[in-house]
């Protein structure tokens, strides 16, 4: 019985692998909008962790770390008030670590905690997953509101840019 339960326990040690981001094809975007524009910021700046359980996926984490001052616009001007509206001298990151990850016709819902401006709220994320050998993908696309996070939105001609941020995702690394 004890070499039973050390065969499984040592199994599931052996099922858990770190994946390895390429930061060439992996990124993280936001889009803003406003009347008069519309934007994407993108960041390639990815740092954290992402431990794969090969044996059941539902079982993998995901603990991700993104600088404020990667994402960009391609406007110079607007990237600095996005850092001056988002404060990042107070909130440098912004952060992702999973609670759990549950199944579903679609793909996956990752459930953690994203903080943003000093602020950490609950997210269910749906991903989709695709593989190939020792390659991994993980794409997703959802929305944040500003105001959750007790960001002021900006405004150009008196009008604030919509509350709704959308962002989306895509992760592609080698399962160490």
């Amino acid at each position: 019985m004890k070499r039973l339960l050390l065969l499984l326990f040592f199994g599931q040690i052996i099922a858990q692998s770190s994946v390895n981001f390429d930061l060439s094809k992996s990124f993280i975007s936001y889009d803003g909008k406003h009347p008069a524009h519309s934007w994407t910021g993108v960041s390639k700046q990815i740092e954290g962790q992402f431990i794969v359980n090969q044996n059941d996926f539902t079982k993998s984490t995901v603990e991700l770390f993104i600088p404020m001052l990667s994402f960009d616009s391609k406007n110079s001007n607007r990237d600095s008030n996005m850092l001056d509206v988002v404060e990042d001298y107070f909130y440098p990151y912004v952060s992702f670590k999973s609670k759990s990850i549950v199944s579903t016709e679609e793909g996956f819902n990752v459930i953690g905690d994203i903080s943003f401006h000093g602020i950490t709220k609950e997210f269910s994320i749906p991903i989709t997953k695709t593989s190939q050998g020792d390659r991994i993908v993980i794409d997703s696309l959802f929305s944040i509101m500003l105001t959750d996070f007790k960001i002021k939105r900006p405004a150009l001609l008196t009008i604030k840019i919509r509350d709704r941020i959308d962002l989306k995702f895509h992760l592609e690394g080698n399962i160490e």
